[in-house]
C-alpha cells in the first residue's frame, strides 16, 4: 500500500503560549525541538512524510526541510486534516500525527501502516486509551478532504469500525500541550 504520513503542525498552541513559552513544536526537549524528535521518528519509517503548517511559521518550514511541507492557513485540526489530505490525494492511505508528539514511537507507526494494508480504519490502543497514529484507507478521502473546524476526525472515529491494535508505546498518548509536560521527559 502506498501510504505517507501526515504530521499536523499548523496549531497554535494556545495553551503553552499562554504560559509565556512560545511555540511548543519549537521547545526544547533533550537537546532538540519537540517538533524535529517528531519527524525523525516519523521519518524513520521510510514511508513520505508531509508536514501541515502555517505559510507564516517559518521555523517550522527550516524543521521541516527533510520532509514535504504542505502550508495551510488553517483556524482548526479538521482544516488542516483536510488541506493535507487534498495535498497527498495520490496515496492509497494515511496515517496522521500530531507535530507535539515526540515520544510516539517509529515502531508504533509501522505498527499501524502495517495494520492500514488490511484495515480501512487504524487506532492503536496503549492500556485502554485510544492514541495516535491514526490510519485512514482511501476510501475516507471525501470525508477527511472536507473536514473542517477543529475536530479533526473524531466524528470518523466514532461512526465508523476502527481496527484497535494494542501496543505499549506511551508515547501513542503523550503530546505536549503544557511546558511541564518536558521537564523530565526524555525521548528513547
Amino acid at each position: 500500500m502506498n501510504s505517507a504520513i501526515l504530521v499536523m503542525a499548523a496549531g497554535f498552541g494556545r495553551r503553552f503560549r499562554q504560559s509565556g513559552c512560545g511555540n511548543k513544536l519549537l521547545a526544547m526537549l533533550n537537546g532538540k525541538p519537540v517538533l524535529q524528535h517528531t519527524l525523525e521518528n516519523a521519518q524513520a519509517t521510510g514511508r513520505p512524510v508531509f508536514v501541515v503548517s502555517q505559510p507564516s511559521d517559518q521555523a517550522i518550514h527550516q524543521l521541516a526541510e527533510k520532509a514535504s511541507l504542505i502550508l495551510c492557513s488553517s483556524q482548526g485540526l479538521g482544516e488542516s486534516l483536510a488541506a493535507g489530505i487534498r495535498a497527498c490525494s495520490d496515496y492509497d492511505g494515511w496515517v496522521i500525527t500530531l507535530g507535539d508528539m515526540p515520544w510516539l514511537q517509529t515502531t508504533s507507526y509501522l505498527a499501524v501502516i502495517r495494520a492500514l494494508e488490511t484495515y480501512p480504519l487504524v487506532r492503536p490502543v496503549i492500556n485502554g486509551q485510544p492514541g495516535h497514529p491514526v490510519g485512514f484507507q482511501r476510501q475516507f478521502y471525501a470525508e477527511l478532504s472536507s473536514l473542517s473546524g477543529d475536530t479533526g476526525a473524531k466524528r470518523l472515529l466514532q461512526n465508523f469500525p476502527t481496527h484497535c491494535i494494542e501496543l505499549e508505546d506511551e508515547g501513542c498518548l503523550l503530546d505536549v500541550d503544557y511546558p511541564a509536560t518536558l521537564s523530565g521527559k526524555e525521548t528513547a
